[in-house]
């Protein structure tokens, strides 16, 4: 736990509140499965949960995010936007992130969908992208990529022996991959449009469940999947003394709001759920995972980083991951340096402080920036670094922090841009906890309205508790002196 000057913390509160004691709320907001998950014109209940449903209310390959009004759902460790689902018909419209923009520059990473609650729906196929093909043999349906070379689309193996990748794309059964040469435009569009899943989910147990005003949820030891459960979890006290106290994940202690492990579900935000090592606490964000190296409250540090970049800087197939700054935002000295991988060009001397080169292949170069791209120290070089968009296959963009960032343009070495990544970046505390705990409360989240919760001594409240406002001590202590 943390402190603050008591004197300060009073004061603050007393205009805070002064704007916000008309429309404060007692009410009881506690997390149900009979709320739906709401994210942008994507609206879903059972079999699914995310956001304002709680993980018990749905299947664990179901659960679903939000980011941007944009809903994704993690298959076999790919990210997947949910463009549409269809209740009726129980099928889902999705699309790969991934393989949203130019085809030659995406990440062909092959991806399998769980034959035991996904089938691809009637209307759409299951077609090879075979690519790094024999460049002296020519392929029906074929294109050619700059970095890659030629690659094919066949709805047949038959390539196996001459191409040594390939992956699948699902596409309408209209699409008709086996032309002389591939319209990749056409590809591409289609590609955008994305295919759709039937899910294979028994919905009439569920619908039992509900006549008896009961939650559904999904427990694979029950024999249609389906549970039955009370429609309110355990009162807000009990919730409030489960939050109030910190747990251990890993080889970090005292980890509270908004980090959470299986059995405090109530206690963190959806999204920051924790995987715990022997060794180390992790969170996955849009399929990649950080690492917590450092929480301390009384310091009031939370220190993260990626962990495919820990002792590695060329990772395989390396990705951005939207952080939630809304809920725990970046540090004043966390920027983000961006890495340009794979790039066709070779720099023939340093053009920036802010610009280094990297090298992950003997043939390629590779490059970062170590500002925000937004900075106007990079306006002398915003030209070539427009230019790296187009002739370097990927790039990510990682926090970093700024310290770390000037012992790198001050010494531009591999070592120091490895250690830039290893030593992380800083996240600030959420003011709407802080506040909460300094009023006496635990700092929580609510399903059924999807936002922040103060639990104080059996109430739920939108920010702090109440009690601290109606007699401040610090002004009690006042009157009584004089």
């Amino acid at each position: 736990m943390y402190s603050l000057p008591t004197s300060c913390m009073i004061l603050f509160f007393i205009f805070y509140r002064f704007h916000q004691i008309l429309c404060a709320s007692s009410e009881k907001e506690i997390g149900r499965c009979d709320a739906l998950f709401q994210c942008g014109d994507v609206t879903a209940g059972f079999p699914f949960s995310g956001r304002n449903r709680p993980e018990v209310c749905g299947h664990p390959l179901l659960r679903l995010h939000c980011i941007n009004n944009i809903t994704s759902l993690i298959i076999s460790n790919q990210e997947f936007y949910v463009l549409k689902i269809n209740k009726t018909s129980n099928t889902l419209t999705l699309a790969r992130p991934d393989l949203l923009g130019s085809f030659c520059s995406s990440t062909f990473t092959k991806v399998t969908l769980p034959t035991e609650i996904f089938e691809l729906s009637p209307t759409y196929k299951s077609v090879n992208v075979f690519y790094l093909c024999d460049p002296f043999l020519s392929y029906p349906s074929s294109s050619k990529c700059p970095e890659i070379g030629p690659i094919s689309l066949s709805e047949k193996p038959e390539y196996n022996n001459t191409c040594r990748e390939s992956f699948t794309v699902n596409l309408p059964t209209s699409f008709l991959p086996e032309e002389k040469k591939l319209n990749m435009t056409h590809l591409e569009s289609t590609l955008r449009e994305g295919f759709e899943v039937k899910v294979n989910i028994d919905e009439n147990a569920c619908q039992e469940c509900l006549s008896s005003h009961a939650f559904c949820g999904f427990d694979q030891t029950f024999p249609s999947g389906v549970k039955c459960g009370p429609l309110y979890p355990q009162d807000a006290e009990d919730i409030r003394r489960r939050c109030s106290a910190s747990f251990s994940c890993g080889d970090q202690k005292d980890l509270m709001y908004p980090f959470w492990i299986p059995g405090r579900e109530d206690c963190g935000h959806p999204d920051f759920k924790l995987e715990c090592n022997a060794s180390f606490a992790e969170l996955t964000i849009s399929s990649v995972k950080f690492r917590i190296l450092e929480m301390n409250y009384s310091s009031r540090v939370i220190r993260l980083s990626r962990s495919d970049y820990i002792s590695n800087i060329c990772p395989l197939n390396p990705v951005s991951a939207p952080f939630e700054e809304n809920v725990i935002p970046f540090a004043p000295d966390t920027e983000m340096l961006t890495i340009y991988y794979d790039c066709r060009t070779e720099l023939t001397q340093s053009v920036s402080t802010y610009v280094g080169e990297i090298s992950c292949h003997d043939d390629v170069r590779s490059y970062y920036v170590t500002r925000n791209l937004s900075s106007p120290l990079l306006s002398g070089v915003r030209g070539l670094i427009n230019d790296f968009k187009g002739i370097c296959r990927r790039n990510v963009s990682i926090p970093a922090s700024r310290p770390a960032l000037d012992t790198l343009e001050r010494t531009p070495t591999p070592d120091n841009l490895k250690k830039a990544l290893e030593e992380g970046f800083d996240l600030a505390f959420n003011e709407d906890c802080s506040l909460c705990m300094v009023s006496g409360g635990a700092c929580g989240y609510t399903q059924i309205s999807s936002r922040f919760v103060c639990y104080c001594d059996g109430w739920v409240h939108t920010n702090i508790c109440d009690h601290l406002f109606w007699e401040p001590p610090l002004l009690k202590n006042s009157v009584n002196s004089n």
